[in-house]
């Protein structure tokens, strides 16, 4: 998606992301107890780093707190010295 201000830049809905499923398979694992393993959380640590690199490939700023708010953006990029008016 491209725009001519940052202020103008759609930010993604719940709408945009894609359908996601769950798929469960049959292990075991002679560490975790009754041979379960961890996995609940893997498919969901990447997405906030992830998602902080967009305006990073964009900018040229990286964000390091979150939430990543349009108000710490928009702060941060002023901080950065990234003119108002950058496409």
């Amino acid at each position: 998606m491209e725009t001519t201000a940052f202020r103008r830049y759609r930010l993604p809905q719940y709408a945009d992301v894609p359908r996601t499923e769950v798929h469960f398979m049959e292990t075991a694992d002679a560490i975790g107890p009754l041979g379960a393993k961890s996995m609940s959380e893997s498919p969901f640590n990447p997405v906030a780093p992830a998602f902080a690199n967009a305006p990073l490939d964009a900018t040229g700023v990286r964000f390091t707190e979150l939430p990543l708010t349009r108000d710490r953006v928009w702060l941060g990029l002023r901080e950065a010295g990234v003119p108002a008016d950058a496409p």
